[in-house]
């Protein structure tokens, strides 16, 4: 009896967790993309946002929702004395949520993100972070930023910003960086399991193609950085491939014509992967 009772209450939870918390998450987020973008953030963006004030008018429509969900889900917090506003909110969620939208919203594969689904908070600090990787670690690191996702600790994932960085790239893309870019595209690599530099995609030949490609495009910037030579991709890249995946999603959506006509094989996997094609905006 105890045992049947046990199983009862498993499939319950089952059923709850897989079915019913989808599903009322599902019904909240199209009631929240249902309501109006405020004419005074579309002002804002057009102002403060390069990569938003490129983008086709088709595609800001869809970018307008995902914001909203974005804002409603994600908690920002403020740190060393620095006070969140709306507008640091749409700075970041504008730029992340670019990651996410598409030009076909009814793709035969869908992104696999689900709004970053393991990551709760994202706090800002006004200007570089001094960070220890581990407790015991007796020197620090100066970030502009920091990923971190929750399910392998049981906490919820977090991301780290330096607002001083955040607010020199947003409408800036001379510098061909972006910290929001950079950040995000890690959480899309952290979605399902470690960080690798290939985030998960629909089969195996197509990750296979993505690794080969990836990995001749990461030893080609390695060799051009050691031996001195101007590079599109920025040499951060060089770290190892997960940040290559990083700075290479920078390259695709601040230097994309660039990008096309020199590592083009390397652009069409981003381009499948993100379904946009920066290069026609």
């Amino acid at each position: 009896m105890f045992n049947f009772l046990f199983l009862l209450v498993i499939v319950f939870f089952i059923i709850v967790y897989y079915f019913v918390l989808p599903a009322k998450i599902g019904q909240k987020r199209k009631e929240i993309s249902n309501n109006s973008f405020p004419k005074e953030w579309v002002l804002f963006l057009t102002e403060n946002v390069y990569l938003y004030k490129k983008l086709p008018s088709q595609l800001k429509k869809q970018l307008h929702s995902y914001i909203q969900i974005f804002l409603a889900e994600k908690e920002f917090i403020g740190k060393d004395g620095i006070k969140i506003t709306e507008e640091m909110k749409l700075i970041v969620a504008s730029q992340a949520c670019l990651l996410l939208i598409e030009n076909n919203p009814n793709p035969v594969e869908p992104k696999r993100s689900n709004y970053f689904p393991y990551l709760k908070y994202i706090y800002i600090y006004p200007d570089r972070i001094a960070h220890k990787n581990k407790p015991y670690q007796e020197e620090y690191n100066i970030l502009l930023g920091q990923s971190s996702v929750g399910y392998k600790s049981g906490k919820d994932g977090s991301i780290l910003f330096s607002w001083a960085d955040v607010l020199r790239e947003a409408n800036n893309p001379q510098y061909g960086d972006n910290v929001v870019l950079h950040e995000f595209t890690h959480q899309l690599d952290q979605e399902f399991g470690n960080a690798t530099g290939t985030p998960r995609l629909s089969n195996l030949e197509k990750t296979l193609v993505w690794q080969k490609i990836f990995r001749t495009e990461y030893d080609n910037l390695c060799d051009a950085v050691s031996k001195g030579k101007e590079t599109i991709i920025d040499s951060y890249g060089t770290q190892n491939p997960i940040e290559f995946f990083a700075v290479a999603t920078e390259a695709f959506f601040l230097k994309s014509r660039l990008l096309a006509v020199y590592h083009p094989l390397l652009y069409e996997q981003l381009s499948q992967y993100y379904h946009l094609d920066p290069v026609i905006w």
